[in-house]
């Protein structure tokens, strides 16, 4: 969490209505200035988290909230050495009650990492991957994931990079999740379309799909002007820290559904989109 004080009270409550309880919940205050640490306080007395601090070390395009995410993973894991699963949890996601019951038993085996679908108005995403907000990953998966930058792109090439280790990623699309705010906009909408572009680049996509995904974005706030922001961040952004390999194995798996989407548009906006 980053100055996250208006959305800890929902979190607290989307976690204490979890049909699934038997987990461990590791907060990280990233350097909060907003009163994050109070708020928190307030809305979890009984203290259901388990609170750990750490510097802000360059925000979200800097990677904070990954050095973030995996602060608190080592953390866990060194206080207790028999977690099966480890799951980044953003504090403006909401899940639906069942959410943990439908996800956990789906991140074992040959899958790796697995999670559900946004459910918020608007913001409906691809449903061959897992959003970052929620990601789940079994104990295996996540010490593959450990080898990438711990930078934005990172829960893009998490996927990636699992499936060259014979590690799959399943979405559950009956398990849903809401954001208090719009994927991304945690800075504002404008910067979160300009992070998405500079993703986009360092993580290899390939350019015509980045141009179908720009436009997708034409029809979402702030219209024209965060297409352009995502266009600039595309091209602004140069290589990036990931393995060229990796790169060209998501460019890969982009061309081949772009082949589905054109052999049979119906049958990938069910597989796609369909909620």
């Amino acid at each position: 969490m980053h100055n996250e004080a208006a959305n800890v009270d929902g979190l607290v409550q989307t976690l204490r209505g979890q049909d699934f309880q038997d987990f461990v919940w590791w907060i990280v205050d990233d350097g909060s200035t907003d009163g994050t640490a109070m708020a928190l306080q307030a809305a979890d007395p009984a203290g259901l988290g388990r609170v750990i601090t750490k510097a802000n070390d360059g925000g979200l395009i800097g990677g904070s909230a990954y050095t973030s995410w995996r602060h608190g993973v080592r953390a866990a894991l060194a206080d207790r050495d028999d977690y099966t699963h480890v799951m980044k949890l953003d504090a403006d996601v909401r899940l639906a009650p069942d959410y943990l019951a439908r996800i956990v038993p789906l991140a074992s085996a040959d899958v790796g990492i697995a999670g559900g679908v946004i459910a918020s108005a608007g913001m409906a995403e691809q449903k061959f991957h897992v959003p970052g907000p929620v990601k789940l990953f079994t104990r295996e998966a996540y010490h593959v994931a450990e080898a990438l930058p711990a930078a934005i792109g990172n829960d893009v090439m998490d996927e990636v990079i699992v499936a060259e280790h014979g590690l799959g990623t399943a979405v559950d699309d009956a398990a849903r999740f809401e954001l208090a705010r719009p994927i991304g906009a945690s800075e504002g909408r404008v910067h979160g379309r300009f992070r998405n572009g500079r993703v986009c680049r360092w993580t290899g996509y390939d350019p015509f799909y980045f141009l179908l995904h720009a436009a997708r974005y034409v029809g979402r706030k702030p219209y024209l002007v965060g297409t352009l922001a995502m266009i600039w961040g595309y091209l602004r952004a140069g290589a990036g820290p990931y393995p060229v390999t990796l790169k060209r194995r998501h460019a890969k798996m982009q061309r081949g559904k772009l082949i589905d989407a054109v052999r049979n548009p119906l049958k990938f906006w069910r597989q796609a989109y369909a909620r």
